[in-house]
């Protein structure tokens, strides 16, 4: 009779961390119970208006994430049942859930500063009104529910919050070693606890018996589109991680990632899915997740003021990763033979620079449209604002064309070295 081989260490510590996600807080009963619903079409909606209210709390959480950008309702709803009549059960659906799941998982902040869960909370919310936009401008060639795209969008990343609630100092110490390499989070945590936040993610979506689709998004994505396996959750997955890729190329919110972005174009399920206009989509965008985050108690901060926020806490972040780059480059002894590591970091700091022209193109456009907008506002502290937003914009551009200069100095220092030691 042959043995079972016994688990290797790193397998137990896997099948560990994957038990252990069993600890968390399950989703509110009221959002447990809208899922099981099998026949939304034959649901009776007071009854549901009256479940949903028992909870006084989701409820108003509830209310804020239903409201859509193109719809213009956002300050008719003002109960579930109004909300159930304008957005249509679905989508008050997917706006329990994402309640519910934001209560479990809510913002406690972080001692060392490493993981911002305030930020990534923002993150989330950027992606999945991104997705919602992008859904309801391209319902030709996607054919997603808005409500869908949200709800995928907003929980697709939360296995990192489920690694830091299991293991809160090994995942700290995981995001630190990710801002210092300059790489994805998820590169990080296979190395150092054998298992990804992608994998956390469906290990959550099972405990949670969420659908399919939202398991397949929180699995998959982040992956090429060309490279994803055929499946029905296919275009929701390329859409969630195109949306995540304009997101962290606009800089907005948290991401845990430190890698430059990737190209939105190859993650988007077909070339001709795109925003209608900057101009448009990005007003819709900005003031999306302005009421989101209110609705879930985050932020009491207008659209412009969180385009300030995150100019300013993106500017913050490059000075950091700027100043660290530079203290490596000063202490580190001159080679005489570029080794293999530091090949690796040139190339990406190519990318960074590739990343940098892109954001500030990008920052061009946001320095034109607010001198535009601060030329149409009468109120005073409003041109204020936009005044603000103007000059972090700068300042940001600043430290975009610093990174740039490094980087061409690092290259050609790299090539001054190599020249020496073929002249020996």
């Amino acid at each position: 009779m042959t043995e079972l081989s016994a688990p290797s260490p790193r397998q137990q510590n896997i099948d560990l961390i994957l038990k252990q996600v069993s600890t968390l807080p399950p989703l509110a009963p009221v959002a447990s119970r809208l899922m099981a619903l099998e026949n939304a079409q034959a649901a009776d909606l007071g009854e549901i208006a009256k479940l949903i209210e028992t909870d006084p709390v989701l409820s108003g959480r509830i209310l804020g994430l239903c409201r859509r950008a193109d719809k213009g309702v956002g300050e008719k709803i003002t109960s579930i049942r109004r909300a159930v009549v304008l957005v249509g059960l679905e989508a008050v659906r997917n706006a329990a859930v994402g309640a519910s799941a934001f209560a479990a998982l809510a913002p406690q902040g972080s001692g060392d500063g490493r993981i911002d869960r305030d930020g990534f909370w923002q993150y989330c919310i950027c992606v999945a009104s991104t997705a919602e936009l992008l859904a309801l401008h391209n319902k030709a060639e996607l054919r997603i529910a808005p409500e869908e795209a949200f709800i995928a969008g907003m929980l697709h990343a939360v296995g990192k919050l489920v690694l830091d609630h299991v293991l809160p100092k090994a995942y700290s110490r995981v995001i630190e070693l990710a801002r210092q390499e300059c790489v994805e989070s998820g590169f990080v945590e296979r190395r150092v606890l054998g298992i990804d936040y992608r994998e956390a993610g469906r290990a959550l979506a099972s405990h949670w018996d969420l659908p399919p689709a939202l398991m397949a998004v929180m699995q998959h994505h982040g992956t090429a589109y060309g490279q994803i396996p055929e499946c029905d959750e296919k275009a929701l997955i390329g859409l969630v991680s195109g949306s995540a890729a304009l997101v962290r190329s606009l800089g907005l919110g948290w991401s845990g990632d430190f890698d430059p972005p990737p190209s939105v174009a190859i993650m988007l399920p077909t070339s001709g899915v795109r925003p209608p206009s900057m101009k448009e989509f990005g007003a819709q965008l900005l003031r999306a997740v302005s009421d989101r985050l209110s609705a879930l108690g985050m932020s009491d901060k207008g659209p412009e003021e969180f385009a300030l926020h995150a100019l300013q806490t993106l500017s913050r972040e490059n000075l950091t990763l700027l100043r660290q780059t530079k203290h490596s480059r000063d202490a580190a002894p001159a080679p005489v033979r570029p080794s293999a590591k530091e090949m690796e970091m040139l190339t990406r700091a190519r990318k960074i620079g590739e990343s940098s022209v892109h954001a500030a193109e990008l920052l061009q456009t946001i320095v034109s449209r607010s001198q535009i907008l601060a030329m149409r506002l009468t109120d005073g502290r409003d041109r204020a604002s936009m005044a603000a937003i103007v000059s972090a914009s700068q300042e940001l551009e600043q430290t975009l064309a610093e990174l740039k200069r490094l980087d061409g100095a690092e290259a050609t220092r790299s090539q001054a070295e190599r020249e020496k030691v073929r002249a020996a």
